[in-house]
């Protein structure tokens, strides 16, 4: 039987490239999807998804909405009840990653990243959980990043984000207590880009260089860490990261 055959997953930021890509995977491994965005212009990617998600024989439903607001997170699990019944996973994956010195960077800009990265994270896990709670059973996976660990120049702000999400995770699982829902964090590192200009080549040379592996990630190097802590196969795994990064991170 595959890992997460009739389970419900909500991921949230589905339409970026990892939220893509981990939806697939899921599916693929049996479970029926509820794919948040919050960016219109996405809207072909993710309808391309929905159909891919179908051909598999899964069921999918796809909601653009903003879930900073409670307002917002409590009508995206509504609607994922609504749909598909209950949530058994949540994948905490909506973001932003800007790169601004810190000296640059403005108060609005700093509140702007924490809701899009951790407020967003907040809101639905809270909405989730007692949800999960009921039914005593949960997998909650949350997107941080190895900047979390090692910190990167230009990404204090994208760093303080990460790590906020990556402790935030740590102290939930202590109010999760002795349920069946464990919550858990991936960290990826740098993901080879499909295009890059000149500049962002040498750059990303340069960090290809430094890594142990002496290669940059693909998404299929991050897809299976979320596969294995959605899956029953971790359930000791309780507060803990994993770090696809090539040896940006060694936990």
């Amino acid at each position: 039987m595959a890992r997460l055959q009739d389970r419900v997953a909500l991921i949230t930021g589905a339409g970026n490239p990892v939220g893509r890509a981990v939806a697939q995977a899921f599916a693929e491994e049996g479970a029926h999807l509820v794919l948040q965005y919050d960016d219109v212009a996405q809207r072909p990617a993710i309808n391309e998804l929905v159909r891919q998600i179908e051909r598999l024989g899964r069921r999918a439903v796809a909601l653009v909405m903003e879930i900073s607001s409670p307002n917002g997170a409590y009508m995206l699990t509504e609607a994922a009840v609504a749909g598909l019944g209950r949530v058994d996973i949540l994948v905490n994956n909506t973001g932003i990653r800007p790169a601004i010195p810190v000296v640059d960077t403005t108060a609005e800009q700093f509140d702007l990243v924490m809701a899009a990265n951790v407020r967003s994270a907040f809101m639905i896990t809270r909405m989730v959980l007692p949800l999960m709670f009921h039914q005593n059973y949960g997998r909650i996976v949350t997107t941080v990043s190895d900047i979390a660990y090692r910190g990167a120049p230009g990404y204090s702000l994208y760093g303080a984000a990460a790590g906020a999400l990556l402790g935030f995770t740590r102290s939930l699982v202590h109010d999760i207590g002795l349920r069946n829902v464990t919550a858990n964090c991936v960290a990826p590192g740098i993901i080879d880009p499909v295009v890059a200009s000149e500049g962002e080549r040498a750059a990303l040379e340069a960090v290809r260089r430094a890594l142990p592996s002496q290669r940059l990630g693909e998404l299929g190097d991050i897809v299976p860490s979320y596969v294995f802590l959605a899956s029953d196969e971790a359930r000791h795994m309780v507060g803990q990261c994993l770090s696809p990064s090539g040896g940006s991170v060694m936990l």
